[in-house]
């Protein structure tokens, strides 16, 4: 029972990203995502189909055109702002605090949560809220003063 306590009390409200602040200008940077191969690839075959040292950049090989908009789901002016554009379609909600099932029955909306910070790592978040969208060969990351800091 008391397993099952924790476990539900974790799915309601997931162990916050920490060490995120507040943006209080607004601020842009790019993220490249490429990768450079540390070791030969091979199929099932044993046959080399990238070589070591061969840089690979994910963008040129995926169609993902959503927007992310990281925030804080404690915080209502970052709530407003994340629902403020888009729709289920092109927008990815992504809270680092807050309560994702309560804020899907409020709003009618999925939000996703930030576990073990992988996304604000990924994106080298450190303020809130952040929009994710995508350029040509890399991604664009913006950080939106919101609320009294506006």
């Amino acid at each position: 029972r008391e397993m099952q306590d924790i476990t539900r009390a974790y799915v309601n409200r997931p162990r916050p990203v920490q060490g995120l602040l507040p943006a209080e200008e607004a601020h842009s940077y790019e993220v490249d995502l490429s990768i450079t191969l540390d070791r030969d690839l091979m199929d099932h075959r044993g046959v080399v189909f990238a070589r070591a040292g061969t840089r690979i950049n994910p963008l040129e090989y995926s169609h993902f055109n959503q927007r992310i908009v990281v925030f804080d789901g404690d915080v209502p002016e970052q709530v407003a702002f994340a629902l403020s554009e888009g729709n289920e379609l092109d927008t990815l909600l992504v809270l680092t605090n807050g309560a994702p099932l309560e804020l899907m029955r409020s709003h009618g909306r999925r939000f996703y949560f930030d576990q073990d910070a992988q996304i604000t790592a990924r994106f080298q978040i450190t303020r809130l809220p952040s929009v994710i969208t995508r350029g040509d060969r890399v991604m664009r990351v913006e950080e939106v003063p919101v609320g009294a800091l506006q």
